[in-house]
């Protein structure tokens, strides 16, 4: 497997995925910007994680929800995505969310365990990953993605900020009609 350097992923730009997520969340440009370079540094985490045959699966958790959402956004331009992925990693980096099955297999590991058993092997389980990002990415990353993204971005504000954006661009729409059919009736 070659050696991909973080540089080289960085350096991929795309103003339509960057666009498209400004209009989804109302988020500004310089924020989009960030959260998508975010998106670039998880993927090249993944691509690091399989070139250093590490067997432990790298998770998005409720912290890091912003960037699930910018994956999406990124995935949904698909040729896009396929194309960068396989002129950087060689291959599809696919996305694998948690399904109802491994969720209910969670549960039940934890089930007859305390709260503080549950936290601790949760905690011991995601250890590596925190070390992972922390050594790869630095602290200012470390951060942005465990401290900051967590008090800006969860599942519910990320929600109102979608409700709140279609809500402008229904608004704008109307307005502008409104002031159309102004025009059109004036000319009559």
């Amino acid at each position: 497997m070659k050696e991909i350097k973080l540089e080289q992923v960085m350096a991929y730009q795309n103003e339509d995925i960057v666009a498209r997520f400004i209009k989804n969340y109302g988020v500004d440009k310089e924020q989009a910007n960030i959260i998508f370079d975010d998106v670039k540094r998880w993927l090249w985490l993944a691509y690091k994680v399989r070139a250093e045959g590490i067997k432990k699966p790298l998770v998005i958790d409720a912290q890091l929800v912003v960037l699930d959402e910018m994956w999406h956004n990124f995935i949904l331009f698909t040729r896009e995505y396929s194309g960068f992925c396989k002129a950087l990693f060689g291959q599809y980096l696919h996305h694998s969310p948690n399904t109802e099955s491994n969720k209910k297999k969670e549960a039940d590991k934890y089930k007859d365990m305390s709260v503080a058993e549950r936290k601790k092997i949760l905690m011991d389980s995601k250890r590596w990953q925190y070390e992972f990002i922390y050594d790869h990415l630095g602290k200012d990353v470390f951060i942005r993605w465990y401290k900051e993204y967590p008090s800006q971005y969860t599942v519910e504000s990320l929600c109102q900020m979608a409700y709140e954006a279609e809500h402008q661009r229904s608004e704008n729409k109307r307005n502008e009609f409104e002031r159309m059919r102004g025009e059109m009736s004036g000319a009559a």
